[in-house]
């Protein structure tokens, strides 16, 4: 999924002049266009700042995976997709 602009709750904080919209006596910063970075943000500070922000919630919504385990003498082969014995 990709967003048209950029996720970051604090992107328009960022004083640059790309930023700015508006005509003279309202001029205002704005949000950037998300561009690269997942198609979630602008650029790295603000995808690490999104990050920052959402992480409890990117917790939540990925489950922990259980242990998992394989017997000691066997290998994964990765042409085949299967567990193999060694030979």
């Amino acid at each position: 999924m990709s967003y048209s602009n950029c996720q970051n709750p604090k992107c328009h904080y960022y004083d640059t002049k790309d930023r700015i919209r508006g005509t003279k006596p309202n001029k205002v910063y704005t949000t950037r266009k998300a561009t690269h970075y997942f198609g979630i943000a602008c650029t790295l500070n603000c995808l690490n700042e999104f990050w920052e922000h959402n992480s409890e919630q990117i917790q939540r919504a990925i489950p922990e995976m259980p242990i998992q385990s394989r017997p000691i003498n066997t290998y994964y082969n990765w042409r085949t997709k299967e567990l193999e014995t060694n030979s």
